[in-house]
Protein backbone atom coordinates (compact mmCIF):
# COMPACT_ATOMS: atom_id res chain seq x y z
CA UNK A 1 0.00 0.00 0.00
CA UNK A 2 2.83 2.39 0.83
CA UNK A 3 4.53 1.70 -2.48
CA UNK A 4 1.28 2.29 -4.33
CA UNK A 5 0.66 5.59 -2.53
CA UNK A 6 4.24 6.72 -3.25
CA UNK A 7 3.83 5.92 -6.95
CA UNK A 8 0.55 7.84 -7.14
CA UNK A 9 2.09 10.84 -5.42
CA UNK A 10 5.04 10.93 -7.82
CA UNK A 11 2.70 10.83 -10.81
CA UNK A 12 1.23 14.24 -9.98
CA UNK A 13 1.85 17.39 -12.01
CA UNK A 14 2.64 20.86 -10.63
CA UNK A 15 1.55 24.16 -12.16
CA UNK A 16 4.50 26.47 -12.82
CA UNK A 17 2.92 28.95 -15.24
CA UNK A 18 -0.59 30.15 -16.05
CA UNK A 19 -1.68 32.21 -19.04
CA UNK A 20 -5.28 33.33 -18.78
CA UNK A 21 -7.39 31.29 -16.37
CA UNK A 22 -8.28 27.62 -15.87
CA UNK A 23 -10.75 25.70 -13.74
CA UNK A 24 -10.36 22.24 -12.21
CA UNK A 25 -13.78 20.61 -12.63
CA UNK A 26 -12.94 17.83 -10.15
CA UNK A 27 -11.80 20.02 -7.23
CA UNK A 28 -14.27 22.76 -8.27
CA UNK A 29 -11.70 25.53 -7.94
CA UNK A 30 -9.68 27.88 -10.11
CA UNK A 31 -6.20 26.60 -10.93
CA UNK A 32 -3.44 28.62 -9.25
CA UNK A 33 0.34 28.75 -9.47
CA UNK A 34 1.94 25.92 -7.50
CA UNK A 35 -1.19 23.75 -7.55
CA UNK A 36 -0.80 19.99 -7.74
CA UNK A 37 -2.87 18.35 -10.47
CA UNK A 38 -3.66 14.66 -10.30
CA UNK A 39 -3.70 12.60 -13.50
CA UNK A 40 -7.44 12.09 -12.95
CA UNK A 41 -8.23 15.81 -12.62
CA UNK A 42 -9.98 17.62 -15.46
CA UNK A 43 -9.10 21.15 -16.50
CA UNK A 44 -11.15 23.68 -18.44
CA UNK A 45 -9.36 26.65 -19.99
CA UNK A 46 -11.41 29.83 -19.95
CA UNK A 47 -10.28 31.37 -23.24
CA UNK A 48 -8.65 30.21 -26.52
CA UNK A 49 -5.24 31.67 -25.66
CA UNK A 50 -5.07 30.28 -22.13
CA UNK A 51 -2.56 27.60 -21.19
CA UNK A 52 -0.99 25.85 -18.25
CA UNK A 53 2.65 24.82 -18.02
CA UNK A 54 3.25 21.88 -15.69
CA UNK A 55 6.29 20.10 -14.39
CA UNK A 56 6.61 16.42 -13.54
CA UNK A 57 9.56 14.92 -11.63
CA UNK A 58 10.28 12.40 -14.41
CA UNK A 59 8.56 13.78 -17.51
CA UNK A 60 9.86 17.36 -17.23
CA UNK A 61 7.90 20.29 -18.65
CA UNK A 62 4.46 19.70 -20.15
CA UNK A 63 1.55 21.92 -21.09
CA UNK A 64 -2.21 22.03 -21.45
CA UNK A 65 -3.46 24.32 -24.22
CA UNK A 66 -6.82 25.02 -25.80
CA UNK A 67 -5.96 22.42 -28.45
CA UNK A 68 -5.39 19.65 -25.91
CA UNK A 69 -7.88 20.60 -23.17
CA UNK A 70 -10.96 18.95 -24.67
CA UNK A 71 -13.98 18.68 -22.39
CA UNK A 72 -14.18 15.44 -20.44
CA UNK A 73 -10.51 14.50 -20.80
CA UNK A 74 -8.38 13.97 -17.72
CA UNK A 75 -5.12 15.82 -17.12
CA UNK A 76 -3.24 12.67 -18.09
CA UNK A 77 -4.86 12.86 -21.55
CA UNK A 78 -4.78 16.66 -21.82
CA UNK A 79 -1.04 17.16 -21.38
CA UNK A 80 1.32 17.48 -24.33
CA UNK A 81 5.11 17.66 -24.41
CA UNK A 82 6.80 21.02 -24.97
CA UNK A 83 8.96 21.45 -28.05
CA UNK A 84 11.14 24.46 -27.35
CA UNK A 85 12.44 26.35 -30.38
CA UNK A 86 14.70 28.56 -28.29
CA UNK A 87 18.30 27.72 -27.48
CA UNK A 88 20.60 28.29 -24.55
CA UNK A 89 23.59 30.52 -25.24
CA UNK A 90 26.68 29.39 -23.35
CA UNK A 91 28.45 31.81 -21.08
CA UNK A 92 31.63 33.24 -22.67
CA UNK A 93 34.90 32.35 -20.96
CA UNK A 94 35.59 36.01 -20.20
CA UNK A 95 32.20 37.45 -19.29
CA UNK A 96 32.15 41.26 -19.12
CA UNK A 97 28.51 41.81 -19.93
CA UNK A 98 26.08 41.48 -22.82
CA UNK A 99 26.39 43.04 -26.23
CA UNK A 100 23.05 44.83 -26.73
CA UNK A 101 23.20 44.36 -30.51
CA UNK A 102 22.96 40.60 -30.05
CA UNK A 103 21.14 40.38 -26.72
CA UNK A 104 18.13 42.37 -27.91
CA UNK A 105 18.07 40.62 -31.26
CA UNK A 106 16.30 37.33 -30.64
CA UNK A 107 14.56 35.71 -33.63
CA UNK A 108 14.59 32.36 -31.78
CA UNK A 109 12.04 33.75 -29.27
CA UNK A 110 10.13 35.66 -31.96
CA UNK A 111 12.04 38.79 -30.87
CA UNK A 112 10.56 38.66 -27.35
CA UNK A 113 13.02 39.69 -24.62
CA UNK A 114 12.25 39.39 -20.91
CA UNK A 115 12.71 42.57 -18.87
CA UNK A 116 12.60 41.89 -15.14
CA UNK A 117 11.64 45.04 -13.24
CA UNK A 118 14.50 46.41 -11.15
CA UNK A 119 17.11 43.74 -11.98
CA UNK A 120 20.39 45.07 -13.51
CA UNK A 121 21.45 43.81 -16.93
CA UNK A 122 25.20 44.08 -17.35
CA UNK A 123 26.45 45.56 -20.64
CA UNK A 124 29.93 45.19 -22.15
CA UNK A 125 32.34 48.07 -21.29
CA UNK A 126 32.56 49.04 -24.98
CA UNK A 127 29.52 51.27 -24.37
CA UNK A 128 30.35 54.32 -22.29
CA UNK A 129 27.52 55.27 -19.92
CA UNK A 130 27.22 58.67 -18.26
CA UNK A 131 24.98 61.75 -18.41
CA UNK A 132 25.68 62.29 -22.11
CA UNK A 133 26.16 58.69 -23.25
CA UNK A 134 23.23 56.41 -22.50
CA UNK A 135 20.77 53.81 -23.77
CA UNK A 136 17.11 54.56 -24.38
CA UNK A 137 13.97 52.91 -25.72
CA UNK A 138 12.03 54.36 -28.63
CA UNK A 139 8.55 53.40 -29.79
CA UNK A 140 5.29 54.84 -31.04
CA UNK A 141 2.04 55.01 -29.12
CA UNK A 142 -1.15 56.38 -30.69
CA UNK A 143 0.94 58.01 -33.40
CA UNK A 144 3.21 59.78 -30.90
CA UNK A 145 6.88 58.94 -30.50
CA UNK A 146 7.85 57.86 -26.96
CA UNK A 147 11.46 58.13 -25.76
CA UNK A 148 12.59 56.69 -22.40
CA UNK A 149 16.13 56.92 -21.06
CA UNK A 150 17.36 53.72 -19.37
CA UNK A 151 19.07 54.34 -16.00
CA UNK A 152 22.45 52.72 -15.40
CA UNK A 153 24.94 52.03 -12.63
CA UNK A 154 28.20 50.11 -12.34
CA UNK A 155 26.05 46.94 -12.09
CA UNK A 156 24.29 47.48 -15.42
CA UNK A 157 21.17 49.03 -16.92
CA UNK A 158 17.76 48.92 -15.21
CA UNK A 159 14.25 48.58 -16.56
CA UNK A 160 12.06 50.22 -13.95
CA UNK A 161 8.97 52.45 -13.78
CA UNK A 162 10.86 55.44 -15.21
CA UNK A 163 11.43 53.43 -18.40
CA UNK A 164 8.39 51.22 -18.54
CA UNK A 165 5.77 53.39 -16.87
CA UNK A 166 2.57 51.39 -16.85
CA UNK A 167 3.54 47.80 -17.67
CA UNK A 168 0.46 47.62 -19.89
CA UNK A 169 1.86 50.49 -21.94
CA UNK A 170 3.15 48.23 -24.68
CA UNK A 171 0.68 46.80 -27.17
CA UNK A 172 0.94 43.00 -27.15
CA UNK A 173 3.65 42.00 -29.64
CA UNK A 174 4.75 45.60 -30.24
CA UNK A 175 8.40 46.13 -31.15
CA UNK A 176 10.49 48.87 -29.57
CA UNK A 177 13.91 50.17 -30.60
CA UNK A 178 16.90 49.83 -28.31
CA UNK A 179 19.03 52.91 -28.96
CA UNK A 180 22.33 54.44 -27.87
CA UNK A 181 23.11 58.17 -27.67
CA UNK A 182 26.81 58.95 -27.64
CA UNK A 183 29.39 61.51 -28.65
CA UNK A 184 31.87 60.46 -31.30
CA UNK A 185 34.71 62.93 -31.98
CA UNK A 186 32.55 65.68 -30.51
CA UNK A 187 29.54 64.87 -32.67
CA UNK A 188 26.26 63.68 -31.09
CA UNK A 189 25.02 60.41 -32.57
CA UNK A 190 21.99 58.21 -32.00
CA UNK A 191 22.23 54.57 -33.07
CA UNK A 192 19.46 52.00 -33.23
CA UNK A 193 21.16 48.84 -31.98
CA UNK A 194 18.22 46.41 -32.10
CA UNK A 195 14.45 46.05 -32.27
CA UNK A 196 12.64 43.73 -29.90
CA UNK A 197 9.31 42.91 -28.27
CA UNK A 198 9.51 43.78 -24.55
CA UNK A 199 7.94 41.32 -22.12
CA UNK A 200 7.77 42.89 -18.67
CA UNK A 201 7.56 40.86 -15.46
CA UNK A 202 8.09 41.64 -11.76
CA UNK A 203 10.87 39.78 -9.98
CA UNK A 204 8.51 38.06 -7.50
CA UNK A 205 6.54 36.46 -10.36
CA UNK A 206 9.68 35.07 -11.99
CA UNK A 207 11.18 33.95 -8.68
CA UNK A 208 8.00 32.05 -7.79
CA UNK A 209 8.27 30.03 -11.00
CA UNK A 210 11.99 29.41 -10.51
CA UNK A 211 11.28 28.13 -6.98
CA UNK A 212 8.56 25.75 -8.24
CA UNK A 213 10.80 24.36 -11.00
CA UNK A 214 13.65 23.74 -8.56
CA UNK A 215 11.29 22.11 -6.05
CA UNK A 216 9.39 19.75 -8.37
CA UNK A 217 11.76 18.97 -11.25
CA UNK A 218 13.72 16.32 -9.25
CA UNK A 219 16.89 17.61 -10.94
CA UNK A 220 19.94 18.06 -8.71
CA UNK A 221 22.68 19.25 -11.06
CA UNK A 222 22.74 23.09 -11.22
CA UNK A 223 23.58 23.12 -14.94
CA UNK A 224 20.51 21.01 -15.77
CA UNK A 225 18.23 23.08 -13.51
CA UNK A 226 19.48 26.34 -15.04
CA UNK A 227 18.84 24.98 -18.53
CA UNK A 228 15.31 23.95 -17.53
CA UNK A 229 14.57 27.38 -16.05
CA UNK A 230 16.08 29.25 -19.01
CA UNK A 231 14.04 27.30 -21.57
CA UNK A 232 10.87 27.82 -19.52
CA UNK A 233 11.39 31.60 -19.41
CA UNK A 234 12.40 31.76 -23.08
CA UNK A 235 9.24 29.91 -24.12
CA UNK A 236 6.71 31.74 -21.93
CA UNK A 237 8.22 35.21 -21.58
CA UNK A 238 11.20 35.98 -23.77
CA UNK A 239 14.96 35.71 -24.08
CA UNK A 240 16.88 35.69 -20.83
CA UNK A 241 20.67 35.36 -20.55
CA UNK A 242 22.21 32.85 -18.18
CA UNK A 243 24.08 35.55 -16.22
CA UNK A 244 20.99 37.74 -16.07
CA UNK A 245 19.09 34.74 -14.73
CA UNK A 246 21.60 34.36 -11.87
CA UNK A 247 21.07 38.00 -10.87
CA UNK A 248 17.29 37.50 -10.81
CA UNK A 249 17.39 34.72 -8.21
Amino acid sequence: MLLGMSFMQEDNYYVIYIKGSAFNTISKRTVRMGDMLKPSDKVELKDPNAKLVLIHPDKGRLEITSKSAANGLTVKDQITSIKSESRIISRPLKYEGYNPRTYFHSPETNYRVLLVIGVPLKIIPFYKLDSQNFFYLLWEKNGVQVVRKIPASDRGIYFNSSVLGDTNEFVNGQKVKFCYQHYEYGVLKNDVLAEFVPVVAPINEINQQITLIRKYSSQKEPRVINALITLHLNDNYGKVGSEYLLSIR
